[in-house]
């Protein structure tokens, strides 16, 4: 039984930018690919947990881009369940082209939920410490993320249909998206994100309403903002962010 597991990736043009470099979606969706085959293949993947009355729900994310592959390049993403921290499931990650270059590294957490409860499962009852090697690709004790007070720009995005996931409620990475096209667009033309933290909070469903938010965050290690994801109608907190800028 493999601990880490490696999965190629080709950069499609439809998954590049206006420069012809990948879109952060798109390398998030390598890893979340790679995660979800792993884990299939440990025994502990959507299909396995959904006979069993479970889920899998990512608390937790902190994403390093050291830098953007083009269209055509080939990618290698390495995954890793990396340990547990309480109720949560660690699992890290490392991206690097075909030279060995590496494209990216992360580290996510995960909760296990009761399908029928909605509340979460003992992970040790069904994380096998065979299985976990106890390496972080990011050294992240997953603090709590600034609120956004004092939003300077907001955005709304209607919950589309395209927009759910296996669980029927939004992906995780349409909320990172929803965060950086609130971005202004001065920056969007010139700069990249290099680090994208996320706390996920509660769900969004088909047809809801959300607001983007953001703000300028004071800090030495260049322009970085707080975002914030709002359900419209109820005013619930959905998502924080926080992304730092290059």
């Amino acid at each position: 039984m493999d601990r880490t597991h490696i999965k190629e990736f080709e950069v499609h043009g439809y998954e590049t930018d206006v420069d012809g470099k990948a879109q952060p979606l798109a390398l998030l969706n390598y890893l979340q690919d790679s995660a979800g085959e792993h884990a299939s293949r440990l025994g502990f993947g959507f299909h396995d947990l959904t006979a069993k009355g479970m889920m899998w729900v990512l608390s937790r994310y902190h994403v390093k881009f050291l830098s953007y592959p083009g269209w055509g390049t080939r990618i290698q993403v390495t995954t890793w369940p990396s340990g547990h921290q309480g109720i949560f499931a660690l699992r890290d990650f490392e991206m690097a082209d075909a030279e060995g270059r590496t494209l990216a590294v992360a580290t996510s957490s995960w909760i296990m939920l009761s399908l029928r409860a909605k509340q979460p499962v003992r992970i040790e009852e069904h994380l096998s410490e065979r299985v976990v090697l106890p390496q972080r690709a990011v050294d992240d004790p997953f603090p709590p993320l600034p609120a956004c007070d004092g939003a300077e720009r907001e955005r709304d995005f209607p919950v589309l249909f395209k927009d759910l996931d296996l669980n029927r409620h939004v992906n995780h990475a349409v909320y990172i998206q929803w965060a950086l096209e609130t971005v202004p667009p001065e920056i969007l033309k010139t700069k990249r994100p290099v680090q994208i933290e996320v706390a996920y909070k509660a769900e969004a469903f088909h047809g809801d309403t959300i607001v983007s938010k953001l703000r300028a965050e004071s800090t030495d290690s260049g322009l970085s903002y707080v975002h914030g994801i709002f359900n419209q109608e109820s005013g619930a907190e959905l998502t924080r962010l926080r992304t730092r800028w290059e």
